[in-house]
């Protein structure tokens, strides 16, 4: 009897492994039929029908967990509860770079000009996190690891709000739109009148017209500390007049605004002028901007003015302007050219202080994370830039890759 229960056991088994590609309710309904089957021949009797049964059952049900426990790990579904969620991406900015100035001493040399870690997460529906470490080369000190974000992210009524060390409104439309933050920096970022990430909070939405991002800040940046009691009141706001018009929908015009206090008090030689050095500047900045994106090209223009610098020890007027943009090669989609005109007056009440930068460049879409490019910079000072000496001007060679995921 021991005998012949294990042979039909064994049988059922087999059955079962062979139907496992059938659905499960299948496989035991063919059982069912073969035990009746059996128990009408007097194989076996109406107990052991029941008994094997019950033990082909627990033993397919086995089976079936087993499968779908690989297919969850295979998912990554399988982790801890703690640890689910968690999504990683990496930012790196590498390159080969000659600067050659008009006078002084050339450089020659590889280096990463940024390396972005970054986890985030989503608790639920409405609370994400970011998490963003920041591998930064100072001359003279080396590469400094850093925080570059780290804030709770709040999802309500359609709009985010980012709550810590966040995006400032400016540059994160900036880089919406432009590609190649890895050439170089923004150009609020770029000038030194405010950082591209500081601690605070902010609000942001997208409509089909259009969207927003408004925030309060510390003011001085993410790697400068807070010096003052002052907050600085940011903001971009940008128009889609034409969202259904196939060449003008990517059409967009923006505003920019920062307002506060400088987080340095005046200089001794700034109060010359009728300013307190116990007094801190006035900050303004105004970005008025339009851009048009298409499958083939993009192109930007922004008019900047303003008063001192988030950080400045003066009040000095200024005003600037850029106008970048690139285009793909037809037939060779992949292959993006891209150029960059900028002028810069730190100080609108002295003459023949303005600066001027060109570039120009080539770069390859290889894949959707990687982006190798060549590109040329020029710089060049007028006679009496502030804080400039004579034959600072320089020419720039960069061969360099984003690798971005």
């Amino acid at each position: 009897m021991v005998r012949k229960k294990s042979f039909i056991v064994s049988l059922f088994g087999c059955l079962f492994m062979l139907s496992s590609l059938n659905p499960l309710w299948a496989a035991e309904a063919d059982t069912s039929r073969l035990i009746e089957l059996l128990k009408n021949k007097n194989i076996i009797n109406q107990q052991e029908a029941e008994q094997l049964l019950q033990e082909v059952k627990v033993s397919a049900k086995k089976e079936q967990q087993e499968k779908e426990e690989m297919k969850a790990a295979v998912k990554g579904s399988a982790l801890p509860a703690a640890l689910k969620g968690f999504k990683f991406g990496t930012t790196i900015y590498g390159e080969w770079k000659s600067v050659t100035p008009d006078s002084g001493t050339s450089s020659n040399n590889f280096n990463v000009n940024r390396a972005y870690l970054t986890i985030t997460k989503d608790v639920n529906d409405w609370l994400a996190m970011n998490l963003t470490s920041d591998l930064n080369y100072n001359a003279g000190q080396g590469y400094q690891l850093r925080m570059k974000y780290a804030f709770a992210a709040l999802k309500f009524f359609g709009t985010k709000t980012e709550i810590g060390l966040g995006h400032t409104p400016s540059d994160d439309y900036d880089g919406s739109i432009w590609p190649y933050r890895v050439q170089g920096k923004h150009l609020l970022d770029d000038l030194g009148i405010q950082a591209s990430a500081d601690f605070g909070i902010n609000n942001s939405g997208k409509f089909k017209y259009g969207g927003y991002m408004v925030g309060v800040f510390d003011g001085p940046g993410y790697n400068v500390s807070e010096a003052n009691g002052n907050k600085i009141f940011s903001g971009t706001f940008y128009v889609r007049p034409l969202p259904d018009v196939p060449i003008m929908k990517g059409l967009q015009l923006a505003y920019s605004g920062s307002f506060g206090k400088s987080n340095s008090k005046y200089t001794v030689a700034a109060a010359g002028t009728g300013a307190d050095i116990n007094e801190y500047p006035d900050f303004k900045a105004n970005i008025a901007q339009i851009s048009l994106q298409h499958d083939m090209f993009a192109i930007m223009a922004q008019y900047y003015w303003g008063d001192a610098t988030a950080t400045s020890a003066e009040d000095f007027s200024r005003k600037a302007y850029l106008v970048e943009g690139f285009v793909r090669v037809p037939g060779a989609e992949k292959i993006r050219a891209f150029g960059r005109y900028q002028h810069y007056d730190p100080n609108t009440d002295k003459d023949d202080n303005s600066s001027k930068k060109v570039v120009a460049g080539l770069s390859y879409d290889m894949a959707k994370e990687f982006m190798p490019f060549v590109a040329y910079e020029k710089k060049t000072y007028d006679t009496n830039a502030a804080g400039v000496a004579a034959g600072t001007d320089y020419d720039q060679f960069q061969v360099g890759f984003q690798l971005k995921f």
